[in-house]
């Protein structure tokens, strides 16, 4: 397990860049004062700390708050390499997945909105704690997308952030 004091040893974090710097020389193949980190293929930024590969915001959480949390650490602006703190909350799943954009097999555009081909029409639905919410059939995807909206401000609170226990 990672530690608060190995990693202000090992690197120095800059809060407003989100990015961690090292400090100090482990191997042939790195430098003092190299930018740490690379994506993982999906946008995550991941290093080695003690030879394991570690998430960059879980990283920088630890090194600011000590601690890592037991629940998910979300990117408020849906960016997963933007690791400024600022940009980090503590979210449940559920919050987690309010923060996703559309899924790549979106066929309407529209977060949300799907064709329901029986009905000939939209159908508009938004899932809090593990429920699906039917939101209504529409002719068009925009009306659809705009009742998904509404209710996504009625359902969910995008600026909560829970409590380091």
């Amino acid at each position: 397990m990672v530690t608060q004091a190995q990693l202000h040893h090992l690197f120095a974090y800059n809060p407003e860049t989100g990015i961690f710097i090292r400090k100090i020389k482990t191997s042939n193949s790195v430098k003092v004062g190299d930018i740490v980190g690379s994506d993982n293929g999906l946008g995550y930024i991941k290093f080695c700390v003690n030879s394991k590969l570690q998430f960059a915001h879980r990283m920088a959480w630890l090194y600011v708050y000590g601690s890592i949390p037991n629940v998910n650490i979300d990117h408020i602006n849906n960016n997963p390499s933007d690791n400024r703190i600022c940009n980090l909350r503590l979210v449940n799943q559920s919050e987690n997945m309010q923060n996703t954009g559309k899924w790549k097999n979106n066929t309407s555009g529209y977060k949300g909105v799907t064709w329901a081909k029986d009905k000939n029409k939209w159908c508009s639905q938004i899932w809090k704690n593990n429920k699906k919410h039917h939101l209504g059939f529409f002719d068009k995807a925009e009306t659809a997308y705009e009742a998904y909206c509404q209710a996504a401000k009625k359902l969910h609170t995008y600026n909560k952030v829970l409590e380091l226990t």
